[in-house]
């Protein structure tokens, strides 16, 4: 099975700030043809930014447009009762499943039985996904921990954004029969998929889909040292709208591709003249390995 390809989507917003849910609806519509689904909510969906009323705004709109593709919901924050609620809108929306970020504003306290209780009450309403992002949250979970979540019942998969091959590899290896493993980092895309996982939730999604699933047919066809060639520029830019540069990167580079962007929620600001400048070298490469 071809490994998937899934957009967490960017949240537009206008110019004077408001959430573009007709820019939201467009995007889903250009990216849906080279996309197995997408993921609302995410943190490229500032969702820490949006208020209740604008979420459940976006997950409708991306609900209406998908065109039968999986649409997953991020739907954790910091306390088990708001995750749940949620949940239960999402699901009742017509959400195909519920990724949940790990609680993390008290981390000490934050692990064990206190984690696993949390996500029991939020697989309890959905098929649920752990979301690991350790570069937001500064919770990181090691292997026995997510073994330890994914044993709950109701509990299908994770979404990894650490980026770190060991954990992938091991998790791939010590996974329960079903539990479904999606990468987080686009750069991670080739790795994972030559280890089995399902796919990823990236980023990069929001931006050259066609040309992540050109890098994926060329891997699972063998060609390998193609599939690397072709990975290396998507490498670079996946690096400068996460890593380097984050939500101000994303909706950038979004806006250069043409899709609906604005400026990120403050307080976090535009990117700065020079950051655009090496995004615009990265797309410039991207469309020159394209052509050529």
């Amino acid at each position: 099975m071809s490994a998937e390809i899934l957009a967490p989507l960017i949240s537009p917003r206008d110019a004077k700030g408001r959430l573009d849910l007709d820019g939201l609806a467009a995007n889903v519509a250009r990216l849906g043809p080279a996309l197995d689904g997408f993921l609302v909510l995410g943190s490229s969906g500032e969702y820490v930014y949006l208020s209740e009323h604008e979420r459940l705004d976006a997950v409708r709109t991306v609900l209406a447009g998908a065109g039968g593709r999986t649409v997953y919901v991020q739907v954790g924050s910091e306390t088990t009762e708001s995750s749940a609620a949620l949940a239960e809108r999402a699901m009742a929306l017509g959400a195909a499943g519920l990724l949940a970020v790990t609680p993390h504003y008290y981390t000490p306290q934050l692990k064990g039985a206190a984690l696993r209780a949390y996500y029991k009450t939020i697989a309890a309403i959905g098929p649920t996904y752990l979301y690991h992002i350790p570069s937001y949250t500064g919770m990181t979970l090691d292997v026995q921990d997510i073994l330890e979540i994914a044993a709950i019942p109701g509990v299908v998969g994770m979404k990894d954004s650490t980026g770190n091959l060991a954990l992938l590899t091991e998790i791939l290896a010590s996974r329960p029969e079903g539990f479904r493993y999606y990468v987080g980092s686009g750069g991670a895309l080739l790795a994972a998929a030559a280890h089995g996982a399902q796919g990823t939730i990236a980023a990069l999604a929001n931006l050259v889909p066609e040309l992540m699933r050109t890098a994926v047919s060329l891997l699972e066809a063998g060609r390998i040292a193609e599939a690397a060639e072709a990975q290396r520029p998507l490498a670079r830019l996946n690096a400068l709208v996460t890593r380097r540069h984050g939500i101000p990167g994303l909706k950038y580079a979004a806006g250069k591709l043409g899709f609906a962007a604005g400026d990120p929620v403050l307080p976090l600001q535009p990117l700065p003249p020079a950051a655009a400048r090496d995004i615009d070298e990265a797309i410039a490469d991207l469309r020159a390995t394209a052509a050529g």
